[in-house]
């Protein structure tokens, strides 16, 4: 008998440690222009997977048996500052031109972390530089990410010359995931795209790293909330999702009908891009 336990508990064992990994991510911290829906332009500042500058900040996904061993490299000319959102006892690193930091970070349960430059804050989130940590273990579901950001053109443009802006005067004239408006959204089939067929199980992990709040509203389906800061929110089902400035959520659900479905920004507003509808928040989900 003491020879069984001993042998399921040598296996077990050995089972968790294979399945755990040490996850090496590098991100950059570029500074470029972001290009609108209309191809006019503002400045901005991403975390990026090298050193090309790209609109969309990089998404980390790994399991909770994994260990994040994370670099921050400065490619920028002025300092940032390195900061997660939600992780217990993680001090902001302060990074100047040229620097990097490094950190590993341990995850023990299921969640998505929001990671954000902190310098001058909200300067540089504002500006962009805030991403997307997602800790999940389902290796049968199909995933997705959404960064939610609003922008107002003219005080990117200000914050970047250090012009000091007045946040109560915010009145953004253009909304985005992972920074693309409809109908560009459609083109990032890896990332932002929500496609499937039915009777897969999609998650959708939910992000809003902008100075508003939005509704994100799913039609054809409930979604269940699986995982939210907020615990009371856990395991609700429905199909509009209030989310604060820095708030996040991971919902899932399963199709059980094909077609063509409609999601987007419950403010009539946020769907639309430089005052013209249908430019802002708003996808087309396609499940087969």
């Amino acid at each position: 008998m003491g020879i069984r336990i001993f042998f399921f508990t040598f296996i077990l064992s050995f089972t968790l440690i294979s399945q755990a990994a040490v996850v090496n991510k590098s991100l950059y911290i570029n500074r470029g222009l972001f290009t609108t829906v209309h191809k006019t332009t503002f400045p901005w500042v991403a975390f990026n997977n090298g050193k090309t500058f790209q609109q969309l900040n990089a998404v980390i996904s790994i399991a909770t048996t994994d260990t994040l061993v994370i670099k921050i490299i400065n490619n920028d000319s002025v300092k940032h500052e390195f900061n997660i959102k939600g992780y217990a006892g993680f001090t902001a690193s302060l990074i100047n031109p040229a620097d990097s930091i490094t950190d590993t970070l341990y995850f023990n349960k299921r969640g998505i972390y929001i990671y954000y430059d902190s310098y001058q804050y909200p300067k540089y989130r504002y500006l962009g530089a805030s991403g997307i940590i997602c800790i999940n273990n389902s290796a049968t579901s199909k995933k997705f990410y959404w960064n939610v950001k609003e922008h107002q053109s003219d005080y990117n443009i200000k914050l970047a010359q250090n012009i000091p802006v007045d946040w109560k005067k915010y009145s953004p004239d253009y909304f985005t995931f992972n920074g693309l408006s409809y109908p560009d959204i459609l083109d990032d089939t890896l990332v932002s795209w929500i496609h499937g067929y039915v009777g897969d199980t999609i998650q959708v992990a939910i992000a809003n790293t902008g100075q508003s709040s939005h509704a994100i509203h799913f039609h054809g389906f409930h979604c269940k909330v699986i995982y939210s800061a907020d615990p009371d929110q856990i395991g609700q089902i429905k199909d509009t999702f209030p989310m604060k400035s820095m708030d996040a959520i991971i919902v899932e659900f399963t199709p059980d009908k094909k077609g063509y479905y409609s999601i987007h920004d419950h403010n009539l507003l946020s769907n639309t891009g430089g005052g013209i509808y249908l430019r802002g928040m708003f996808s087309i989900m396609t499940i087969e």
